[in-house]
C-alpha cells in the first residue's frame, strides 16, 4: 500500500488483491491513517485486481470511521471488474466513487 499527502488529502494505492489475505492488514493500516483525521482520504484503487467480501468491508470500516470524523471520503480509478462488484454490492450507495483521481480532489 503507498500513501501520499496531496491538498490535505490522504491519497491510499493499494494494490493486487483486496481479498482474504489482504484486506485485515489493508483495514488497519487505514484505520491508523484516518486516526490522524485528514481533510479527506481518497482511495485509489487502480492497481486492485481483485476485490472479495472482506475487500469491501475493509472499505466500509474506512467509510463508517470517516463518517464519524467528519472526514471526506471517496474511491478513484476502479477496472471494470472491481467496479461492477462495488456496484453489485450496493455500496455505490453511500460511497462516493469518480473516474479518476484528479475529479476525487476537486469534487470532494
Amino acid at each position: 500500500m503507498h500513501t501520499v499527502k496531496e491538498k490535505g488529502f490522504v491519497i491510499v494505492s493499494p494494490s493486487g488483491k483486496l481479498d482474504t489475505l489482504s484486506a485485515p492488514e489493508f483495514s488497519k493500516e487505514l484505520c491508523k491513517l484516518l486516526e490522524k483525521k485528514p481533510k479527506g482520504c481518497i482511495l485509489d484503487l487502480s492497481e486492485i485486481s481483485f476485490l472479495s467480501s472482506s475487500g469491501l468491508q475493509a472499505l466500509l470500516v474506512g467509510a463508517k470511521i470517516s463518517k464519524k470524523e467528519v472526514i471526506k471520503y471517496g474511491i478513484c480509478c476502479m477496472s471494470e471488474m472491481v467496479n461492477d462488484v462495488f456496484i453489485l454490492s450496493g455500496f455505490d450507495r453511500f460511497i462516493e466513487t469518480y473516474d479518476s483521481l484528479k475529479d476525487a480532489i476537486e469534487k470532494l
